[in-house]
């Protein structure tokens, strides 16, 4: 396909775009405040920009923090070339004009959002009034808008001289100046609230004072919630008209959408089950009120797309935010005609959260509040790696390596093998690379993870890999391939659990196979993620769903804003939710549950299908095949566990071989 309007260069002040694509702001602060995480947050920046995008943009930086910070962190020295913080900062610059992208960094003030530490003071906002957790926030006065207003000059000019091209204005999601602009937030009677050109009155004071203080020369991007997503607040056709005071001042704006305080609900991070594209329509609007070019994030994941928004004029310029985390490569790929090796981010959230004593493995626990690191990802197994790869040992030579089982584990394992120069056979005991995944070809709402599973088939195919289909890893296959290595990657099956009747009733993987003969009432025994993702195909389907759940709660194993999503999606479409309960007896005409006070009740349904986890396929057998050659196991032969982990497992059986 030919992108005639993605890699068009746009003109913006003094620099020159060479396209059409921008990597949204993400990383943020990592090399002030963490050392340790300071070598993958540079990567994952320069990773952009080499990628090639024509903008990237550093992610969300503070302009004090006393009063403006989000998350309490060390403060950031913006005192100039001989403050402690300004080569750490100016390097990102440098990464990213090094690859001829335009740098942006992003400046934020959080307002009434802000947690403040024991002894700041409390955060400040449009209106004085108590949050819902308690915190008091108090009104801002003439003299705190002064400050605001010199803080983020002072940052800029911070900014121009550490070697950034432009600075990215944060006048969304719920943030400071997003609370001036909403009727939601501002209460104010004086000439700062009412009217929405007293409303804008203060962000506009704050853009010019960028302005001033950074020079006419100086990119200056704005980013807008196209609209907050919840009742009573601001629209597109007034961030469409507050984007118009703002000509003549900044160059450029973005537009997103939501607020901080509920992202999954107003779409502020777009979960798998939001149309890709979900702020298109918004920035649209937008754009019919102004001349500057206007960009739009949100749930793009392909050029394809991109190119159509650009098309059909609804923006001039995409702004990509988790993709360019599933594959920095997107723009490269695309130019070159590339498009089926793109890994296009599937929206799990895997990016963001994670617990401060655990990191990415578990959720944190009730009432404990989310950390963000760099940023893992689910499909891209370089993504948050102690050490960039090209740092990591070397093979001694090229080996004959032998991966068993075709998933998501072996496709990875034998991918990066090949890359590294082995020879490479890749048996599969069925017709079909995909293992596990094969079920996403009828999931309605998987389509995502459907693309991931298609384009390691393709990565396998285009590779001078020895594909064997309908081969089972028998000792005379063993002995016929002669490997070095053998990694196994043979999958799990479902678990059958010690239920009274359970011949009556199927596994979900099964569900997927015969979902014309299931019959109208489905009845889903397990509600974990398995459970409840699948029962959510169901009932998208035309089957009404009840799930069985032993737990106080449903998908307990997953957390934070993709359990939110999934859970707004399963009471979208009606799904019905028994928790503390546990099926007792299985028939053909329903099952029989106990709940927690001991009472039984009968429900019946059509087709019963169980979620009740996975176990791991068996490996004695192959190992005995193997003899005294090198094993490794990986995925979920290894631990039932995620695509995540069989991604990663994969990846780094692969690269250790040495």
């Amino acid at each position: 396909m030919i992108y005639r309007h993605l890699f068009a260069p746009l003109q913006l002040n003094a620099r020159v775009l060479k396209n059409r694509i921008a990597c949204a702001p993400m990383v943020f602060g990592a090399v002030v405040q963490y050392e340790e995480a300071a070598p993958r947050a540079y990567r994952k920046v320069e990773a952009a920009a080499k990628g090639g995008a024509g903008l990237v943009c550093v992610g969300e930086t503070s302009v004090n923090s006393a009063d403006a910070e989000r998350i309490p962190f060390d403060p950031i020295d913006f005192t100039g070339p001989s403050g402690k913080h300004f080569e750490a900062i100016g390097l990102y610059a440098e990464l990213i004009k090094r690859h001829g992208a335009v740098a942006l960094i992003e400046l934020a003030h959080a307002g009434g959002e802000k947690d403040p530490l024991p002894g700041q003071p409390d955060p400040w906002g449009p209106t004085g009034f108590i949050r819902k957790d308690g915190q008091r926030v108090q009104e801002m006065d003439r003299a705190m808008m002064k400050k605001v207003c010199d803080d983020f000059a002072t940052a800029a000019a911070f900014m121009k001289e550490a070697g950034f091209d432009g600075v990215l204005i944060h006048a969304g999601h719920g943030w400071l100046f997003s609370q001036f602009l909403s009727p939601l937030w501002n209460k104010r009677t004086d000439e700062y609230g009412g009217t929405l050109e007293n409303r804008a009155r203060f962000p506009l004071a704050v853009f010019e004072a960028v302005r001033e203080a950074a020079g006419s020369d100086f990119l200056l991007e704005g980013r807008v919630s196209g609209r907050d997503g919840v009742a009573g607040g601001i629209e597109a056709d007034e961030v469409g008209r507050f984007v118009h005071m703002l000509e003549g001042v900044a160059d450029m704006v973005h537009v997103s959408s939501g607020v901080y305080n509920d992202p999954v609900v107003t779409d502020q991070f777009s979960s798998m089950y939001a149309p890709h594209g979900c702020n298109v329509d918004l920035a649209a609007t937008i754009k019919r009120h102004t001349k500057m070019p206007v960009g739009v994030v949100g749930g793009i994941n392909s050029p394809e797309l991109a190119e159509e928004i650009l098309a059909e004029g609804k923006a001039d310029y995409v702004v990509l935010g988790r993709q360019m985390i599933a594959d920095p490569e997107l723009p490269a790929k695309a130019q070159a005609g590339r498009e089926e090796e793109i890994r296009r981010c599937i929206r799990c959230y895997r990016c963001f959260p994670g617990s401060p004593e655990a990191g990415y493995d578990t959720g944190p626990d009730d009432g404990e509040p989310m950390y963000m690191k760099v940023g893992s990802c689910t499909i891209n197994p370089r993504a948050n790696l102690p050490v960039a790869v090209e740092d990591m040992p070397k093979p001694a030579g090229p080996r004959k390596v032998l991966v068993v089982g075709g998933g998501v584990a072996g496709m990875q394992a034998a991918i990066t093998a090949a890359d590294r120069g082995h020879a490479v056979t890749l048996v599969e005991s069925t017709a079909q690379l995909g293992g596990i995944l094969k079920f996403t070809d009828v999931d309605v709402n998987k389509q995502d993870l459907r693309n991931f599973k298609n384009m390691l088939v393709g990565e396998v195919d285009r590779r001078d890999i020895n594909l064997r289909l309908n081969t089972s890893a028998t000792t005379p296959i063993v002995l016929e391939e002669g490997p070095d290595v053998v990694i196994l990657a043979v999958g799990s099956s479902p678990l059958v659990p010690s239920i009274v009747g359970i011949e009556n009733a199927i596994s979900a993987l099964a569900a997927y196979e015969g979902d014309a003969g299931l019959g109208k009432r489905i009845v889903m025994v397990g509600g974990g993620l398995t459970g409840c993702e699948t029962g959510l195909h169901l009932a998208k389907t035309g089957h009404e769903v009840t799930v069985v759940e032993l737990l106080d709660r449903v998908a307990a194993e997953s957390y934070g804003m993709y359990r939110e999503a999934l859970l707004l999606e399963m009471d979208r479409v009606g799904m019905k939710l028994l928790t503390n309960a546990a099926c007792r007896e299985i028939s053909a005409s329903g099952v029989q549950v106990e709940r927690a006070d001991m009472i039984r009740e009968w429900i019946e349904a059509d087709t019963v299908v169980y979620a009740l986890g996975m176990r791991s396929n068996t490996t004695s057998g192959l190992k005995a095949a193997c003899g005294a050659i090198t094993t490794v196991e990986i995925g979920d032969c290894a631990r039932p566990a995620g695509v995540d982990a069989a991604v990663r497992e994969g990846f780094l059986a692969a690269m250790n071989i040495l």
